[in-house]
């Protein structure tokens, strides 16, 4: 493969069907985005693959041209600012875990990158990659969107910015037009804030999660100042779960409020029935889950006074 040249490469997709695919490396940012620009709606930026290539194969992404951006070393950088983290769309997820500034500011969302796939595949996929995938089921989402994280997006036409939270439009569906592409995200940071992740699955790690459970409490004392809690495969993005929020906001957190909220939990989740859990059991994961997290806050907080 040749910078600014196409190679063309047959790819096996579902059954015998095969299709062929121009793979063309990017030299830079801006050739990037020309190429996008080009292509439109049959382009997509690659970077590790490890969720693209895979969908390709099965027949559920059209695309005839991949943008390699692999080497655009300028987009792979964890940068520290007064009172935020920049992260560039090509961090590693395997970076996410043992970088000292993001696992110390954000130890929530270390957590959930040691939880994520396989080792190969938190050395091989990056942030901008989960983020762009849009499963429902993506591990580093829901404790990014309790940070207040924002996405960055760049075209040709410029950039712009929106709260993670809204990036979302359904599985494997984004608010990015076909010539855009993740650049990075910015994450506040949350000084003191009580932070949680939980992921359930067969196994700790290398599996889709069941469900998924962040939490961010900014307490006073035993007072809820602020809440931001998120959810994973409970519907069909990653959720932020505005009604648990509302619930714990303001209120003196105690066993009488920790008890209130599951009534509160259902009336924000939607799960499913599939292949990994019944609605049910994911309702009943989350709940508890979200149980455990306001226990350890009280817990956290009576041990400081």
């Amino acid at each position: 493969m040749r910078g600014g040249s196409a190679v063309q490469e047959p790819l096996p997709a579902q059954g015998a069907t095969r299709m062929a695919i121009d793979i063309v490396r990017a030299e830079n940012l801006e050739h990037a985005l020309e190429l996008l620009a080009r292509d439109g709606a049959q382009a997509r930026p690659l970077a590790g693959g490890t969720d693209l290539m895979l969908r390709l194969r099965a027949g559920r992404l059209a695309a005839r041209t991949l943008v390699s951006i692999a080497d655009l070393s300028d987009l792979a950088y964890v940068r520290e600012q007064a009172d935020r983290v920049e992260l560039g769309a090509l961090t590693r997820v395997a970076d996410l875990i043992t970088h000292p500034v993001y696992s110390r500011e954000f130890p929530a969302g270390a957590r959930a990158a040691r939880d994520f796939a396989s080792p190969q595949i938190r050395n091989r996929g990056t942030l901008g990659g989960n983020v762009g995938n849009a499963s429902p089921a993506a591990d580093n989402v829901p404790p990014l969107i309790t940070f207040g994280a924002t996405v960055t997006l760049q075209s040709k036409r410029g950039s712009r910015s929106m709260p993670l939270e809204d990036f979302f439009e359904g599985p494997g569906r984004t608010r990015a037009a076909p010539d855009e592409m993740i650049v990075g995200f910015q994450v506040p940071k949350r000084p003191g804030a009580f932070q949680f992740f939980a992921k359930f699955g067969s196994r700790n790690a290398n599996v889709i999660s069941i469900a998924s459970a962040a939490l961010l409490l900014r307490l006073d004392g035993e007072t809820v100042r602020e809440a931001r809690v998120a959810y994973g495969c409970c519907a069909p993005v990653p959720l932020r779960a505005r009604r648990v929020e509302s619930y714990l906001s303001g209120q003196r957190l105690d066993e009488r409020l920790i008890a209130g909220v599951r009534e509160a939990v259902l009336g924000d989740i939607k799960p499913i029935d599939d292949v990994r859990g019944s609605r049910r059991y994911k309702e009943l994961l989350v709940i508890n889950a979200t149980e455990d997290a306001l226990r350890g806050a009280l817990e956290s907080v009576r041990k400081a006074a």
